[in-house]
């Protein structure tokens, strides 16, 4: 894992704050983009009886490759569509309370609602719409999965090369976590690439920010606003 952000001292130019995100983003882009590809990419057929989780996982797979290879649709409502879709699959309010930690629980109701607004199109906008859906673009296959408990499976799956149910060195192990909103729908509340958790790591950075900038999560909120208006 990416090394921790060194700690600095809050009184900092913006510049300042502008590296510590950008730390952040040297880290965290790079899995989701590794799982953009894997919601981008068809999946081969998962093996026989599948548990819910794992049909959960491969029926989302092919919807968000169905939008992305829609040829009827504009780009703008193909980006409106797949957003849509990313947010009826990933919980981000969930994600985004966990990544702020402790900090969640001081903070009003207001500052959190901005924060999981600003935190969820921060995420959204690392998801390229622009991938290489060619022939020999990489593609995923369910492997299996664990249940940690009735609301909470882990689902395995293997990232990489045509047929990615065959084990190859250049395969990348992800696993999608999934559990339940409150009105019972299954949602993916973390991935994990190679092992390393995505939320995990963004809770770490998070607390490094925070840290650094007197716990002031609007402060947060506003940085990561303006790094989604930048592109």
């Amino acid at each position: 894992m990416a090394r921790k952000l060194r700690a600095e001292g809050t009184s900092r130019s913006s510049t300042t704050n502008s590296s510590v995100i950008c730390a952040y983003s040297r880290m965290v882009v790079p899995a989701f983009f590794a799982a953009a590809t894997a919601l981008f990419t068809p999946m081969p057929a998962a093996h026989a009886a599948a548990t819910p989780a794992e049909t959960f996982v491969q029926q989302s797979v092919s919807k968000g490759f169905g939008i992305l290879k829609d040829g009827s649709l504009t780009k703008q409502e193909r980006t409106n569509q797949f957003r849509a879709f990313l947010r009826s699959t990933i919980d981000f309010k969930r994600i985004a309370v966990f990544a702020l930690g402790s900090y969640a629980q001081k903070a009003s109701d207001k500052q959190v609602d901005e924060f999981v607004n600003a935190f969820s199109d921060y995420l959204m906008s690392m998801f390229h719409l622009d991938q290489d859906q060619s022939p020999g673009a990489p593609a995923i296959a369910v492997t299996g999965s664990t249940t940690r408990s009735a609301d909470d499976v882990i689902v395995n799956a293997s990232l990489g090369g045509a047929d990615a149910s065959s084990p190859t060195a250049g395969q990348v192990k992800i696993a999608f976590r999934v559990r339940k909103n409150s009105a019972g729908n299954d949602m993916i509340v973390d991935i994990l690439l190679g092992g390393v958790s995505v939320a995990v790591t963004q809770r770490d950075e998070f607390s490094s920010f925070l840290q650094q900038h007197g716990g002031n999560i609007a402060q947060l909120s506003a940085e990561l606003e303006r790094r989604v208006a930048a592109g």
